[in-house]
């Protein structure tokens, strides 16, 4: 974001970027969340992850297209995410296994809105899936499946938002990996599911 492509081994402030009140990363893009609500991003754009409606390769921050009140973003591989003040969710970029969650496996070079899933409270995305937590305390999952990391006890990709089955209680924060998926439980307990071949999921 420092309107160059040199590799820096110092801190580089981003260029005509103010008042950021959060940040997240994808593979080859990076994510800021400004306190009006709005979006910026910049890095890799070959699959529309930036939501600026091009897929430009951008240095310097570009601003998400139709998109405010913003409070909370997290990226994917190639996809990003953001949650609404009104709970709703907003996914763009690669959705190959679906992970945007609007029902079709169409890539987005703008915000599209994720079905089904409302009063979302917390996001979070893995290499190739979304992941929301609702104020019910319930986890629900869309994208890649091929190792189990929706958690709904089925291997097949989902386009549309999945309930986590098995996890009794409330869930209180979420986080994802590149092919596994973590909860905690109100408990203090953590729960994972996915991709094991490390022993990531303890």
């Amino acid at each position: 974001g420092d309107d160059s492509s040199a590799d820096r081994t110092i801190p580089t402030k981003v260029n005509g970027l103010n008042d950021v009140m959060a940040i997240a990363s994808g593979y080859y893009h990076t994510i800021a969340l400004k306190s009006d609500g709005t979006v910026w991003t910049w890095g890799d754009n070959i699959h529309g992850q930036l939501g600026d409606g091009t897929n430009t390769e951008r240095n310097t921050p570009v601003q998400v297209k139709e998109l405010s009140n913003i409070i909370a973003v997290s990226g994917g591989y190639f996809h990003t995410v953001a949650l609404k003040s009104d709970e709703t969710v907003w996914t763009w970029g690669d959705n190959y296994y679906g992970q945007l969650g609007n029902s079709n496996n169409y890539n987005s070079n703008v915000p599209v809105q994720m079905v089904v899933v409302g009063n979302v409270i917390a996001i979070a995305c893995g290499g190739g899936q979304t992941i929301c937590l609702r104020t019910d305390g319930s986890v629900w999952t869309c994208g890649s499946n091929y190792d189990g990391q929706l958690g709904n006890g089925a291997n097949k990709d989902s386009n549309e938002p999945v309930l986590v089955s098995s996890i009794s209680g409330i869930v209180t924060a979420i986080a994802g990996g590149l092919w596994h998926t973590i909860a905690m439980r109100s408990d203090g307990t953590v729960w994972t599911w996915g991709n094991n071949y490390n022993g990531q999921l303890g």
